[in-house]
């Protein structure tokens, strides 16, 4: 009976770190540098890259302006839904991304009116 109780355990952890694991790590495919286009924003905002990071098993990332780099305060990617809180002279944004066919789309509502950002990799090999 231990043998079974103790097989029993094994498979119920097994189960739970394979359903953790998947839920952590769906954001890996979005890891990496990307170019970001938002031609409506003022300037210097209108483009620029975002680094997407995984720091202690966490999603992490930051906007490069004009060598300048913005931490984005807090970050989830849920399906296939990148949302970004984050900070432009002082104001709060949230900004949410769509991916569809290896490109995000999306829309942040700034006190200027919405802002239309498209998200494409990074094509050149240097942060």
């Amino acid at each position: 009976m231990t043998g079974k109780r103790l097989f029993f355990a094994f498979i119920v952890v097994l189960t739970l770190s394979i359903t953790s694991n998947a839920a952590e790590g769906g954001y890996q495919k979005i890891l990496g540098m990307w170019e970001f286009s938002a031609p409506t924003a003022r300037q210097p905002y209108g483009s620029g890259k975002l680094s997407l990071k995984e720091v202690n098993q966490k999603l992490t990332g930051e906007f490069i302006i004009q060598g300048q780099t913005t931490a984005i305060q807090k970050i989830s990617f849920e399906s296939d839904i990148l949302t970004l809180n984050f900070e432009v002279e002082n104001t709060p944004l949230v900004l949410k991304l769509k991916l569809k066919d290896g490109l995000f789309e999306g829309t942040t509502e700034t006190p200027d009116g919405p802002i239309n950002v498209k998200v494409k990799p990074s094509t050149s090999k240097t942060n």
